[in-house]
């Protein structure tokens, strides 16, 4: 049984994973992080990392919350030597690097992802055969009116594997962000040359989306030795 705690729990994507995990016989809820706490319920909640480190027996700590809190909380899981799946966005290159090192030198591991999503890995995986053919490519994502970090870390990552595979600067990568009502998360790369052009599309209708992903995250982070960012390290 994966024992896991969840920081954010009471946040729209927190709260969606709590109930996700209530139908997975092999992964057990014990323990929650907010801003508020409340130890006296039936999955205490606490406000302070550490204090869940020094009271509760868990495998992976699961984060969904913000950027500063979600990368300071890393941190800490990752100089306890534990293991952690971590949703929020923001992450910029520098920070993972510095986790990364934190990880090996204290024996922790986990996996950053942009997008839980399968669809979304796709997409990234299809771009990057894409950057075989052509080298003209514009990215769109479209999400909802409440969703802080602009662009996306999905629609980043996919700009980053565009720059590394044609070896030139992400600013050259054009990436374009829509905030709108009734979206929730979608991401368009439109790719051309002279003569055709081509659009990968991938849409997320319902955070049921990313549940796959995350309880397969939880279930496999723990076979890593290292920090990986990005789901496709734990696809077959």
């Amino acid at each position: 049984m994966k024992k896991i705690v969840v920081g954010g729990l009471e946040g729209k994507m927190g709260s969606f994973l709590v109930e996700a995990i209530k139908a997975e016989e092999d992964i057990e809820l014990v323990a929650g992080v907010s801003e508020v706490e409340q130890l006296d319920g039936e999955i205490p909640i606490y406000n302070d990392i550490q204090k869940v480190l020094d009271e509760v027996e868990f495998d992976v700590y699961v984060d969904f919350t913000v950027y500063q809190f979600a990368k300071m909380a890393s941190e800490v899981m990752l100089k306890a030597g534990k293991a952690i799946v971590i949703g929020t966005t923001g992450f910029n290159k520098e920070d993972l690097d510095y986790l990364k090192t934190i990880a090996k030198e204290n024996g922790g591991k986990g996996v950053i992802a942009p997008n839980f999503s399968i669809g979304a890995i796709l997409i990234n995986k299809f771009t990057e055969i894409c950057s075989h053919y052509f080298d003209n490519f514009e990215i769109v994502e479209y999400h909802h009116v409440n969703k802080k970090d602009q662009p996306s870390g999905t629609a980043t990552y996919i700009a980053n594997t565009l720059d590394c595979a044609l070896k030139r600067k992400l600013t050259s990568t054009h990436v374009h962000s829509v905030r709108m009502p009734g979206v929730l998360a979608k991401h368009q790369v439109l790719v051309s040359d002279e003569y055709q052009t081509l659009e990968l599309i991938h849409q997320s209708n319902s955070r049921h989306s990313f549940e796959k992903g995350i309880i397969l995250a939880i279930r496999k982070v723990s076979e890593l030795d290292e920090l990986v960012y990005g789901l496709q390290h734990l696809l077959d």
